[in-house]
Parts: structure tokens; sequence; C-alpha cells
């Protein structure tokens, strides 16, 4: 296993155990305006891009306890054609509980092959990549990932573009920086996501303060092969 992975667990273990991050998890109605938000535009790009959900191959990088994989279920997606990947055992026996009906494969991602596992039409991270704080770690997951994808397929990516002050363990993943990571597809990208500190204290004023694309913090990217 790389020193990177080893890195990441020991990150997301202080993460865990940082009790404003437990207390941020509590903010729901955050939760649920951002969470729509981005799974219509999921929704909305899977639909244009791939057609039906109930026709594609799914596999997520980094799937923690399953929340994302919900929502495929929930658009139409059969159990059977969705991977899960996860690098952190307790995640994956929360994904094995919440999810036992697909196929979760443990451990860093970058050894996943397509010779054994297949390929998919969807490929799909979402907060992973500002988790990795090596460059070269970044592209050697890039690379896996685009060796699992579909020659039709798409990528679908989920995070944030802007550094948090308060929390040196993640760092930003810019527009430039996923296309140079990404160099054989094209993206097409929206600005989402209020920023976390507003989002979690306005509540139901979610939607008014969204409305300002300068307070938006994360994007979704849909990449395609030129």
């Amino acid at each position: 296993m790389s020193t990177e992975t080893e890195k990441m667990k020991e990150r997301y273990a202080k993460r865990k155990a940082d009790q404003r991050v437990v207390a941020h998890g509590q903010a729901s109605s955050f939760i649920r305006y951002s969470s729509e938000e981005r799974e219509a535009i999921f929704l909305n790009f899977i639909k244009k891009y791939l057609g039906e959900p109930s026709s594609i191959r799914v596999l997520e990088i980094g799937a923690g306890g399953g929340g994302n994989i919900s929502f495929f279920k929930k658009i139409g997606v059969p159990a059977s054609q969705i991977v899960a990947n996860e690098l952190l055992e307790d995640r994956v026996e929360l994904l094995r509980e919440r999810h036992p009906d697909i196929t979760i494969i443990p451990g860093d991602a970058t050894t996943m092959k397509a010779e054994e596992i297949g390929k998919f039409d969807l490929v799909f991270q979402s907060t992973v990549f500002t988790s990795i704080l090596d460059t070269n770690f970044q592209s050697m997951l890039a690379n896996s990932m685009m060796e699992l994808l579909n020659e039709n397929g798409m990528l679908l990516w989920y995070d944030f573009v802007y550094n948090n002050p308060n929390n040196p363990d993640v760092r930003k993943v810019t527009i430039d920086q996923v296309k140079q990571l990404f160099p054989k597809l094209d993206f097409n990208f929206k600005k989402v996501t209020l920023a976390p500190p507003i989002g979690r204290r306005v509540g139901g004023l979610y939607p008014i303060f969204n409305a300002l694309p300068f307070l938006r913090t994360h994007i979704i990217g849909a990449g395609l092969r030129h």
C-alpha cells in the first residue's frame, strides 16, 4: 500500500474525531439543500450523456458510507450494475451493511484493473481528490479511473475549488487542475454548493444565498472523451 493511502487514512481518522465535523453533520437544512442541488445536476448529466440510468454500469471511487450509492439506486441504476470502492475499513463495513446487494471493492483504488472488474459507463468521485495531498497519487488515481471508463462513458466529478484555511488536511482542486488530470476528456462544469460555513448557518434561506455564484465553493464536472 502506498504511503499516501496510509496518510489519507490518518487524515480521515483525525477528521472523524474532530467534534466540529460531527456538529456540522447535524446541519440538516444544509445537507438537504446541497444534496438535492447536486443530485439534480448529476441526473441531468447522466440522462444527457448516457441515457436512461437503468442501462448504465456505475463505479464510485471512495464511496464512503454509501450516500451516493443510494442516489444511483433511487434514479434506477440496478444494484447489480453498481460497484463501490472504499479505502477505509470502517466505511467498507458500513457500505456492506447499507448496500449488501452491490459489489464492494475495498482498498486502494489505483490497484483496480479493468481485466478483473470490467469497464464502466460512469466513473464517479465525490470529494476524494481534495483529500489527496500527493499530486503524483492524484495522477495515478486519475489514470486508473480513465482505464476503467468505457470509450463512450462519462467521468462524473464533485469536489471543492477553494482551500479551507481551517483544515490543512484537504487541498482544493481547481477546474484547470481537473483538466490537467484528465487531458483526454472534455468537461462541462457547473459551480454548486453554498459555502458550507454559510450554508450551515442560514438554514431555510439556503436557496437565496446560493443564488449568488460567488458564494458557491464546489464544482460538478461531466467529462467525456474527445
